[in-house]
């Protein structure tokens, strides 16, 4: 895949994490809002029945005290009257009256003279809250409607003497004006406490709220619940003002690995896919491209390098086409006059011995121009685009090159193993090259030359292996050609024809081998099929 694709793919990969990471922290972050709304709203109903509870028991344990009074159940009513009037006074009751063991009210305070001799006398014994104190409870009343209009709760308790429940005493909170619930009033502005007793509201704040989060609790002392509210609006009012912050954070965050991506894209995705043209325009020979790079030390110093290394090719390759044109037309020109000129002289000799010498300048010329031939090979060799998309079919390629060597040469025998065809990478330039592998064979195999050619195939590669029967090829010359020595001054190939059988091979994408083996030689030429698929 193409660096700058791979770096797009890996950008909104990253990209794409970091906005996953963001709105998992966002529904985390909103989760725990809500999560913190709904323990609060617990932990304050817990807190406000345990509050309530508290407060109601005081209340109870006061009207227990004040039934201990002896003066509540002896028989002077002033003095009944006086001290319930005194426990009015200085408790948080509204009123209070005391009830003997029969229902009938004997005293009442907290009430109109008028009320007060209305109701004493009278039979309360259809009061529950008088019947549950008379069977020796301290009871608290549901909340009803008292004869003033007001809404009151009761808490009775029994009165004793001697152990014996003699009567009870009964203490009415108004709850319009009651202590009770006096702490709940300092609520935050998000959160609200509603007392319902029965099924009647005794105290809500919860009215300023269009929709709560509510939760229950209910009070050990009698039989009310209690309500916590958390507005709503509050929740999500704090996740708009989350949702405002975590936008900016993600613009921000977004925004950073966007122009971190960018600038990694100009300083060196941009700067390697111009190397790579460089370099393609290298390997096709325009050395005087336009491509130019900035940016750090580094990639000057990489640009700086590539303009050095396309003068010298240019410059070597220059020179390797004018040492060609010389050999092609100066050389070969000069050798054809030389060769003439030996003709003549052979012609002419009338020594044996001369005549001799004019033939072998007559060989040796000509096998100059021979080799002549062959440097014109390079120029081709050179060229990138001459050998694109070109394939052959190996086979028949090899019995055409067979025929002529034998035909060429009668003394050489050849024989041949392979598949019916084969298709492989190349061009003409692989007919020489066999060529030259079959002329080496019947050159230096000795009097009956014998050449074995098998074929073999792999899902990538074509394998061609000629073994001759001849004295073999020293392994530092091997090794030279094939390039896994260098060449020195007193370590080279006397040949130019394997050379050019190597340069053909990698030409082609394929790879020339000469193994050690213990007889003759074998040359291994292994070249990519030319039905293979690249990568």
């Amino acid at each position: 895949m193409n660096i700058k694709y791979r770096f797009l793919l890996v950008f909104v990969v990253v990209t794409v994490i970091t906005a996953g990471v963001l709105v998992a922290a966002f529904s985390s972050y909103q989760t725990d809002i809500r999560t913190d709304a709904v323990e609060t709203t617990e932990r304050d109903a817990q807190t406000a029945a345990a509050i309530l509870d508290n407060r109601l028991e005081q209340q109870q344990q006061t009207l227990a005290v004040a039934a201990a009074n002896p003066t509540l159940h002896a028989n002077d009513e002033r003095a009944q009257q006086a001290a319930l009037e005194s426990f009015v006074d200085e408790s948080a009751f509204t009123g209070v009256s005391v009830v003997d063991s029969d229902g009938e009210m004997q005293a009442i305070s907290g009430v109109e003279r008028e009320s007060r001799e209305t109701v004493v006398g009278e039979s309360y014994t259809d009061r529950s809250y008088v019947q549950r104190a008379l069977s020796g409870e301290t009871y608290i009343s549901d909340p009803f409607e008292a004869d003033t209009g007001n809404k009151i709760v009761v808490i009775s308790t029994p009165l004793y003497e001697d152990d014996e429940i003699v009567g009870t005493v009964n203490g009415a909170l108004e709850l319009d004006e009651t202590t009770l619930f006096v702490p709940f009033a300092d609520s935050s502005d998000e959160t609200a406490i509603s007392v319902i007793g029965g099924e009647t509201t005794l105290y809500s704040t919860s009215d300023r709220f269009e929709e709560s989060l509510t939760h229950t609790a209910t009070l050990s002392a009698t039989d009310w619940t209690v309500t916590a509210h958390y507005d709503t609006a509050a929740i999500n009012s704090e996740i708009r003002r989350l949702t405002a912050i975590q936008l900016v954070l993600s613009v921000i965050l977004i925004g950073a690995v966007s122009g971190f991506g960018i600038w990694i894209y100009q300083t060196e995705i941009r700067q390697t896919e111009r190397l790579h043209r460089r370099i393609d325009n290298i390997e096709a020979r325009t050395y005087d491209d336009e491509i130019t790079f900035g940016g750090t030390t580094e990639w000057k110093a990489i640009g700086t390098a590539l303009e050095r290394l396309s003068t010298t090719l240019a410059r070597r390759e220059q020179m390797l086409l004018v040492l060609n044109r010389f050999l092609r037309h100066n050389l070969r020109n000069d050798l054809n006059v030389a060769a003439g000129h030996a003709a003549d002289i052979k012609r002419d000799a009338e020594s044996p011995e001369l005549k001799q010498r004019a033939e072998t300048v007559e060989r040796v010329v000509s096998r100059t121009l021979s080799t002549a031939d062959r440097v014109r090979l390079t120029e081709q060799l050179i060229d990138p685009t001459a050998l694109v998309g070109e394939s052959t079919e190996l086979m028949a390629l090899l019995r055409d090159q067979i025929e002529q060597a034998t035909r060429g040469s009668p003394t050489l025998s050849v024989s041949l193993e392979g598949p019916e065809s084969v298709e492989v990478r190349g061009g003409q330039t692989l007919g020489f090259a066999i060529e030259e592998l079959l002329s080496n064979v019947a050159a230096h195999s000795g009097p009956r030359p014998l050449a074995r050619i098998s074929v073999s195939t792999t899902p990538d590669s074509t394998i061609l292996e000629i073994a001759d029967n001849g004295p073999g090829m020293h392994p530092e010359e091997a090794a030279i050609i094939t390039g896994h020595k260098e060449i020195t001054p007193l370590s080279h190939s006397s040949g130019l024809g394997l050379w050019l059988v190597n340069w053909i091979v990698r030409r082609h994408d394929g790879q020339l081998s000469i193994p050690e083996t213990d007889s003759g030689t074998t040359v291994v030429v292994r070249l990519p099929r030319a039905d293979r698929k690249d990568d």
